[in-house]
Formats: structure tokens, sequence, C-alpha cells
């Protein structure tokens, strides 16, 4: 390796090496400092089982490792903490926010300041580790991905278009539609209750398919790998029937309908009403955040075309969120992730469907 040196400082290199030496030196101790503090900060802020350090919201130390002030006169650079390097890092990041110069002790065990800054540190740090005591709060236990397989979210849009390739676009005179549509007045004065599942699988249009297809299948591969394979597809004709149901009760005229988006939205719902259950209610916030995000998408993604059913959406977004709050409170994820069961609720799902479709073109 060759050095340069500058100008003037041929002959005489020792010097000069000397004082760059002392200046890296120094900024490299601030690196280490820097990263010391970034590293104790995201301590406190990851959630348990991210690190394996935290068992406490923060390292509170007991009070006798803030020491007083020596009032003597004799040392002009008091140390006014004493404790763990973690701790001695809080503090630092305690005195650096409000300007007060302060440096380590020579074996980094003990901070001190200046003689007259150290009433002042000590008043501060005493005040911040008053009114941080106990916070954070600890957040709920971490809980990793249930489900890490994909589940068959191309078999259920392959299946719904492949039965689209079946019935062909609504026509009144196609039985498909005739026995299958939503139909308010055979729903609720002949008892044909098998139509609020049937309409599910049902589309006016290629235009109604694809859409539904496209953006139902991201949010039903979501849905799945929250809730596994199994319990999101009954969910999804369960709280989809009952959109349905609630879209007819809810109207005065007749109404005629069909599409899976009742179900799409219903798993927003249900995304977002597990949601709402996932940390301690301890305020307006982390019930309006989750509903927010999923109102923002049925407002999005519901409302547009001359022909959309704002209803069903809505009621099935709504019927999502009841059913997902539900989900949460009682841990059915969890009863649901034992050996077997995932394959049961798939079949479930799969025999409402088809027994739905039975009780309407049989004899």
């Amino acid at each position: 390796m060759r050095l340069h040196f500058p100008a003037g400082t041929r002959g005489q290199p020792g010097k000069k090496l000397r004082h760059h030496t002392i200046a890296i030196r120094g900024i490299v101790l601030k690196i280490f400092d820097w990263f010391e503090l970034s590293r104790l900060f995201l301590l406190q802020t990851l959630p348990p089982g991210t690190h394996g350090q935290t068992k406490c919201s923060l390292p509170m130390p007991p009070r006798n490792v803030i020491l007083s002030p020596d009032r003597s006169g004799k040392d002009p650079n008091p140390m006014i903490a004493a404790g763990s390097p973690d701790y001695l890092a809080l503090c630092s990041l305690v005195l650096s926010s409000v300007g007060i110069p302060h440096a380590y002790g020579p074996r980094r065990d003990g901070l001190t300041v200046d003689e007259e800054f150290a009433e002042a540190a000590r008043h501060h740090l005493e005040q911040y580790f008053e009114e941080n005591e106990g916070w954070p709060e600890r957040p709920p236990p971490y809980q990793p991905a249930r489900f890490s397989s994909n589940p068959p979210t191309l078999l259920i849009i392959g299946a719904l278009a492949l039965f689209f390739w079946v019935t062909g676009p609504w026509q009144d005179d196609v039985a498909w539609f005739a026995r299958g549509a939503i139909d308010s007045t055979a729903i609720l004065d002949n008892g044909e209750w098998w139509r609020l599942v049937t309409a599910l699988t049902l589309h006016a249009d290629q235009a109604h398919l694809i859409g539904n297809c496209i953006i139902g299948g991201f949010i039903v591969h979501l849905l799945g790998r929250t809730t596994g394979y199994g319990l999101s597809l009954l969910l999804l004709v369960a709280c989809g029937s009952l959109g349905n149901l609630l879209n007819i009760i809810t109207r005065d005229e007749a109404h005629l309908s069909v599409g899976f988006s009742t179900s799409i939205f219903a798993a927003i719902g249900l995304l977002s009403g597990m949601q709402v259950l996932a940390g301690q209610l301890k305020g307006f916030r982390n019930l309006l955040v989750p509903l927010g995000a999923g109102a923002a998408l049925l407002a999005m993604l519901g409302v547009g075309g001359e022909r959309t059913d704002l209803g069903a959406h809505f009621f099935g977004f709504l019927s999502g969120v009841g059913a997902g709050m539900l989900i949460r409170h009682m841990d059915l994820v969890r009863l649901a992730n034992r050996p077997g069961r995932q394959l049961s609720l798939f079949t479930l799902a799969l025999l409402s469907i088809i027994v739905s479709w039975e009780m309407a073109i049989g004899p």
C-alpha cells in the first residue's frame, strides 16, 4: 500500500499520523455510541419474541444508580449515573435529548457531567424514569404464521371460472340463474334459502367474473394464509350467505343478484375484525385503524359500476367483521389448526355448496 502525505509533511509523517489516528479514533467511538443507542432503542420497540433479551417493558434499574451530584466542588466532572452499559446508553440518550454535555467514565461504568450541569442532569434522569415507569405496555405475545403452506387459491378461483364456462352469462331463461340467483321473493316468501349459497358461484358476465377473480384472488389467498384453507373457505361461504340474507332483508322491493363479491368483502371484514382484537383495547385507535382500513377497501373496490350491489358488499363486509372478532375472541384459528380439521372444514364447505345446488336444480 502506498501512502500519500500532504505537501510540507515529507520527512516528518509521524506527527501528522498521530493526529489523524486520534481523530479517527474519536470518530469510531462516536459511531459505536450511535450503534449502541440504536440497539437499545430497537430492543425497546420490538415486540416480544423477535429478540431474546427483554422480559419487561423498559430496563427500569434500582433508583440508587442515579447518583447525587457532588456539591463539595472537589470533582469538576462528578459521576451522575452508574450501572450496566444498556442503562448508561439510555441515560446518555436522555441527556443528549435535553442538550446536557456528558461523557462515560474511564471504564465506561459511569456517566459524568460538568459540575454546573450535575443537578439538572439528575433531575432530568429521575423525571424520565418516573414518567416512563411501566411504559410501553407489553404488546400481545408474538404469534408466528400458523399456516406457511400455500392455500388452494387457484383451485377456488379456477372453479369459479370453470363454473362460469358451464353456466354462461346471466340469462333469465337459463336454469342455473332461474333457480340459483338471489331472488328476495323466493327466499323470504318461499323459503328457498339455498339461493344464498348458490348465488355466490354465479356471475353475470365475463367482466364480472374477471374482476372478482383478480381482486378476490389476493384477498382469499391472504385469508387462507391467516386462518387455514379449510376454515377460510367455510367462512367465505357462511359470511357471504349471511351478507346476502341481510341485504335482501333490509330492502323493501324485490331484488335479484349474483356474484362472489359478497364473499370477497366478507373476507376483508374477516381480516379487519380479527385485527381489532389482536391487541389490548386501550383506546379508540385500536378499533379505528383496522376497521378504517377495511372500510377504505370497501370504498375503493365496492362502489364502482352501474350494476354494483352496494348492499351486498356492505353487509358482506359487516358480516365478516363480526365473524372475525368472534374468531379472534374464541381463538378458533388455533382450534382449527389441529391435525385433520382443515381438511374436514374444507370438505364441509364444499358439501354445503353441492347440497345447495342439488336442492336448487333437483326435482
